[in-house]
């Protein structure tokens, strides 16, 4: 407690303009950092699913082994946080069992479609969730989005837009890069 009173002191018989600069500094730290952690989060989402196209390829029919490791670090991150708040859960129980339960399925599928489909396929239908979680959001929980927010949704769809030309090749290349599983 002695340093934040330190830095409450501080502030307080500092000038309006000092005060507005400091605010300024701790606005621009947060920005950064939290672009840091949006682009750190997209290198394993990219690592994951280069990862689990890989795997396909070796013939590694694995998924719910591959999504046990991100549920695992997921649970060791968050658990812990909810702990040391000492807080109630706001829903019962039972909800977060089911949408685990929803969670893991939709894990499953994401990655056994790289055993049917090319990376480039199976990231523009991952992309899709992105659009869906607003229309299901604003359908189901009435939650009203700003300006900003779709605008940043249309950039996600307007990426969509350019995956989807990326992926589209000519008909004698459609099925290079896919895998198929074998018949026996």
């Amino acid at each position: 407690a002695f340093p934040l009173s330190k830095h409450i002191y501080k502030l307080s018989c500092a000038s309006p303009s000092e005060v507005s600069m400091e605010i300024k500094k701790k606005d621009a730290r947060g920005l950064v950092l939290v672009l840091f952690l949006g682009q750190l989060l997209a290198f394993s989402v990219a690592a994951a699913s280069f990862a689990s196209s890989f795997l396909a390829n070796l013939g590694v029919d694995a998924p719910l082994t591959q999504s046990f490791f991100a549920y695992l670090l997921l649970t060791l991150v968050y658990v812990p946080i909810l702990l040391h708040r000492r807080q109630k859960p706001r829903i019962p129980w039972y909800w977060y069992l089911a949408l685990a339960f929803v969670d893991t399925q939709g894990g499953y599928l994401v990655v056994k479609a790289y055993q049917y489909s090319s990376i480039t396929s199976v990231t523009l239908l991952d992309c899709w969730t992105v659009v869906w979680v607003i229309l299901l959001t604003w359908y189901a929980l009435g939650t009203r989005y700003s300006f900003w927010q779709f605008l940043g949704a249309g950039t996600c769809v307007a990426g969509l837009g350019l995956v989807l030309l990326s992926d589209a090749k000519s008909p004698d290349e459609q099925g290079k890069y896919a895998t198929t599983p074998s018949v026996p």
